[in-house]
């Protein structure tokens, strides 16, 4: 789908749900932000570049350490040996090692809360990535690239979904591909029904990520999971969405453990809690430890919760309780 002259989006699928990976040109040189899974990377990708007349790509710019957005990493430099590949300074280990990724973002709240994937989701998320692949360059945000002679893209420090997560800004157009920076109330299936959850992780650089959105002053933006944004009206509502949804957890996960003073686990929040901030499909409800466990994260920061580590899984409860 063409965006504007020199920048499309190769139009692709996964578990449902669509996931847009833009291709930017200008002059014989060319860069594509994030690159799918190794399935896409091996054919989705490819048949884009041929039908756009591109031989070789000169840049991959990886947003955030995902099996959807970097897992085609190594079979991308394969076809294309020449390429740098960057990603953020802070996400660099997860998206040159597919088992540390594996390991810290998916098969995270086994230990300590006995959450985890099935045997056959977690063989599924191992199969997006290839193998390790070497990062070239990374970026801290506030560098620029350029395409050609002329084209600026700028580099934008994006954090909450995870600590390294950059967009790219086309100063020409005006427009942010953000990736996967902001996620209003979660992830639509490519019938238009909820799949998913927010999966941000990170509270206060997510709440900061998306009031920088909100202020930037572009005229459009690109995520990789939902629908192209163009004018003020329409950024500042998927802003103020994204920042009700975090609100509204923050609020539910405060109630249920004041109303219990002997605490609860991360699961029994997921579970109870769900069907309060989203009607995506109750089997994916486990996925909210991703948001939540920052969440509880914070309220221990700030002193509003506490943990009992001394039982399994973890029990969480307000301050000055039993627990």
């Amino acid at each position: 789908m063409e965006l504007y002259s020199g920048a499309e989006l190769i139009e692709c699928e996964i578990n449902g749900r669509p996931l847009y990976l833009p291709l930017l040109w200008e002059r014989g040189e060319s860069l594509l932000i994030d690159c799918g899974t190794r399935r896409h990377a091996e054919r989705e990708i490819p048949v884009a570049l041929e039908n756009l007349g591109i031989a070789s790509l000169d840049w991959l710019v990886i947003t955030h350490p995902d099996g959807d957005h970097c897992g085609g990493s190594s079979a991308t430099k394969q076809r294309h040996p020449g390429m740098r590949i960057a990603c953020g300074e802070m996400d660099r280990e997860l998206v040159e090692s597919p088992d540390y990724l594996f390991s810290f973002r998916y098969d995270a709240y086994r230990a300590d809360h006995g959450i985890q994937f099935d045997a056959q989701t977690a063989n599924e998320i191992r199969s997006c990535s290839g193998k390790p692949q070497t990062v070239n360059i990374t970026f801290c945000g506030g560098e620029v690239i350029r395409l050609g002679e002329s084209r600026t893209l700028e580099v934008w420090a994006l954090p909450g979904h995870s600590h390294g997560h950059i967009g790219v800004f086309d100063r020409r157009s005006g427009t942010l591909f953000y990736g996967d920076a902001i996620q209003g109330k979660g992830y639509r299936a490519l019938d238009g029904s909820w799949a998913l959850c927010p999966t941000y992780l990170y509270v206060e650089p997510y709440l900061q990520t998306i009031q920088a959105i909100e202020r930037s002053g572009a005229q459009t933006i690109v995520g990789c999971h939902w629908p192209v944004l163009g004018g003020t009206t329409a950024i500042r509502q998927f802003c103020q969405e994204s920042r009700n949804f975090v609100r509204l957890a923050d609020r539910l996960i405060s109630e249920y453990l004041r109303a219990r003073p002997k605490g609860a686990t991360l699961r029994e929040l997921c579970e109870e809690l769900s069907v309060d901030l989203g009607k995506w499909p109750e089997n994916t409800c486990l996925e909210l430890a991703n948001a939540f466990s920052g969440h509880l994260d914070r309220g221990l920061r700030m002193g509003r919760f506490e943990v009992d580590k001394s039982s399994w899984p973890f029990v969480y409860a307000p301050r000055g309780s039993s627990v």
